[in-house]
């Protein structure tokens, strides 16, 4: 059984950490850095288990850099009747000290800085964060409620504070029934039924439903469902009675397209939740209530039977595992091969270019995301010694402070550009790349005066699985070469077209389709998530 109730927080978390991704820009923030908070309302089961929840930061300013150190401040004096509440670092260089029922935590970075309103494009993000844990005291009853009260500042930033509901719900606990995996043939379809059990000792009222993924819901129009995207959550007016299992009363399809690459692999992921805490989720989002109402019949659950008159809110006491995900394999011959593309650079130094660099599908199979999560490469880009960026692709974006867009290097003799050479990770939102076809990435350039000649690397990663998307896993790697000795005059030379892919579009999706996004604290696995 996995987790989804953790992936389903993770793209929760995603929304406004997405959202909030620019284009590279300067060093340093010229305004001032603002905090933006993350912590959700919670429910907690009346004598149930402690509830663990993270408290997280993302920094946004008018230009990208890096801020140094950011401070939370967590008054637990509203929920106090309500939950024993501890505050754990969330790693050793966390420092934090309590004051009567108030928590302040500092946070040192460097810790990213990103640009708003985002530009579309996407890539690393640094969280601050420390972990919240929440154990509902005995005395504790459905429908009582507190607070937790959050303050964060980012250097000499303004503070900014949320206020997270708090209450009591009695406890139950809702089961996913694991669904097997499929294999299904290029232009085929299968079938899906999500399942729950009703696994407490109480019946559960109005349970919602959590879909996200390619296919599936997302080709219906369910009068009870709501749709973001790649994803979709039903609500249902029915009680699931204690010790029972229900399934969805329609069949929901996941359609595969006909030039699909054999190996291509997508996940529908079924997330089942309480009527209480699908509110939590909508109202951390400050009264969210985006996405498209559908209007047709409503989706059922099998054995239905009249809701029972609206009570306290309910829940789960093992909410790890509400949630159920299945595989869809692409069988048949039509293996994809995905190579390399790297550049030179030639010209005399101390002079300014243009570089492209990428990949190219051999085929014979088509790479498509979405749906298919191991269709999206990840290049990985090291440029020469000597070689600065002054400006990278929006889709691509660096782990390291010195390797953001800095300006020309100095003619001054002997002048050279920052330790070690650039890296940059590129991804792009979205992939229908057809044999022959190449996507490219863009950088401009900067070689210093003093430079000599050397290499870097284009290093493409396709996701790893049993049953491999590509075909030829040694042609992944190409060179960026730098040849002072060339001719060219500093003008622009590419390593390769560009790529005939249109971009994803808008940030729109709510739970949608995961990326793998670099986080300074940890790594997490996170929606493509267009807004």
């Amino acid at each position: 059984m996995i987790r989804p109730y953790r992936l389903l927080a993770l793209a929760m978390v995603a929304i406004p950490a997405l959202a909030l991704l620019g284009s590279p820009a300067g060093a340093a923030p010229t305004g001032t850095v603002e905090a933006d908070i993350f912590v959700r309302h919670l429910t907690l089961a009346a004598g149930g288990p402690t509830v663990d929840e993270d408290v997280s930061v993302f920094l946004s300013s008018d230009r990208e850099g890096w801020a140094n150190e950011v401070t939370l401040s967590i008054d637990t004096s509203a929920a106090a009747e309500l939950a024993d509440v501890a505050v754990e670092e969330a790693d050793a260089e966390v420092a934090c000290a309590t004051t009567g029922p108030v928590v302040r935590c500092t946070v040192p970075g460097p810790h990213r800085v990103v640009v708003l309103p985002s530009s579309g494009s996407f890539g690393m993000l640094t969280t601050a964060s420390v972990l919240l844990s929440l154990t509902p005291k005995p005395g504790a009853k459905p429908g009582d409620t507190g607070a937790l009260t959050v303050t964060a500042t980012a250097d000499q930033g303004p503070a900014s504070t949320f206020t997270a509901r708090v209450r009591v719900g009695e406890a139950v606990n809702l089961t996913a029934v694991d669904a097997r995996s499929r294999a299904v043939a290029p232009g085929g379809s299968v079938a899906l039924r999500p399942r729950v059990r009703n696994t407490g000792p109480r019946d559960v009222r109005g349970p919602v439903l959590v879909e996200s993924g390619q296919g599936a819901l997302t080709g219906t129009d369910f009068g009870n469902c709501t749709y973001y995207g790649d994803s979709a959550a039903c609500t249902f007016d029915t009680t699931l009675a204690a010790g029972r299992t229900y399934e969805t009363s329609t069949p929901l399809p996941v359609r595969v397209p006909p030039d699909a690459a054999v190996g291509s692999q997508t996940q529908v992921n079924a997330q089942w939740l309480t009527l209480a805490e699908w509110q939590d989720w909508q109202a951390t989002w400050h009264g969210w209530t985006g996405g498209r109402p559908g209007t047709g019949p409503n989706l059922k659950l099998a054995e239905w039977e009249s809701a029972a008159a609206a009570q306290d809110p309910q829940a789960d006491i093992d909410r790890d595992d509400n949630g159920t995900s299945t595989t869809v394999t692409v069988t048949g011959g039509r293996r994809a091969d995905v190579a390399a593309v790297g550049a030179t650079l030639t010209g005399p130094p101390g002079t300014a270019r243009t570089i492209e660099v990428g990949l190219v599908n051999r085929g014979p199979g088509t790479l498509h995301y979405p749906p298919f999560d191991n269709n999206l490469p990840g290049i990985s880009v090291t440029l020469p010694p000597d070689v600065s960026i002054l400006r990278a692709d929006k889709r691509c974006w660096t782990l390291r402070e010195d390797d953001l867009p800095q300006p020309p290097p100095s003619t001054a003799a002997g002048a050279s550009v920052a330790s070690g050479p650039p890296e940059y990770h590129c991804s792009p939102e979205s992939v229908q790349l057809r044999p022959g076809q190449r996507l490219s990435f863009t950088f401009a350039v900067a070689v210093a005066p003093g430079a000599r000649d050397g290499k870097g690397s284009v290093d493409v990663i396709m996701f790893d699985s049993e049953n491999s998307v590509d075909r030829d896993p040694g042609n992944n790697t190409a060179p960026i070469t730098l040849r002072l000795g060339g001719g060219g005059g500093g003008l622009p030379v590419t390593g390769g077209t560009t790529a005939t892919l249109a971009a994803g579009g808008a940030l729109l999706v709510l739970i949608g389709t995961t990326v793998t996004t670099a986080l300074r604290r940890r790594s997490r696995l996170l929606p493509r998530t267009p807004r």
